[in-house]
Parts: structure tokens; C-alpha cells; sequence
């Protein structure tokens, strides 16, 4: 008897998990909060001449890319992990077939 890809006995694949995706959401727009303050030190030690609505733009702009990007990384993690086709959960390890 095989195992499902989670580890659980029943067969069925894990079910999608939104809570984890928003999650991991949270923790990418935290991410970007952080790179966009080092964006804005990094700005103003420049001689660059940026309106503040600009800066607020690409503030924005930062946050959203990286909450959005780790949500998407989760939820492929997710579908991948409930995905029924074996080649999904096939490791390679340094070799090709």
C-alpha cells in the first residue's frame, strides 16, 4: 500500500489551505516592508530627486511584489503536495532520466 505525499494513510490528497497562503502573504509583505525601508535609506543617500507619491508608488509596489510572490509560492507548494500525479512528488537527486 502506498502512502498519500502528505504521509497520510487515507489516501486522499491535503486539502487547499487558504489560511497558510494569506499567511504566507503576511509574511511576504513583511518581508517587503523591510526591503522597502532599505530602498528608501538607500534612495535618499542619493542624488536622485523623487516626489514623494513616486516613492510611495514604488513603496507600494514592493510590498505588494513580495506578498504576492510568497503567496504564490505556497499555494504551488500546496497544489503540488495534493497533486495525485506521482512525477510531482518524484526527488531526483543530481540525475535525469
Amino acid at each position: 500500500m502506498t502512502q498519500a505525499p502528505s504521509g497520510q494513510n487515507s489516501g486522499k490528497p491535503p486539502a487547499f489551505n487558504g489560511f497558510k497562503v494569506l499567511w504566507a502573504a503576511f509574511i511576504g509583505a513583511g518581508i517587503g516592508l523591510v526591503l522597502a525601508l532599505f530602498l528608501e535609506t538607500f534612495i535618499r543617500n542619493t542624488p536622485a530627486d523623487l516626489s514623494n507619491n513616486r516613492l510611495r508608488y514604488l513603496y507600494g509596489v514592493v510590498v505588494a511584489s513580495a506578498a504576492l510572490f510568497s503567496s504564490s509560492i505556497e499555494s504551488m507548494r500546496q497544489l503540488q503536495e495534493g497533486a495525485p500525479d506521482e512525477e510531482y512528488h518524484h526527488t531526483q537527486h543530481g540525475h535525469h532520466k
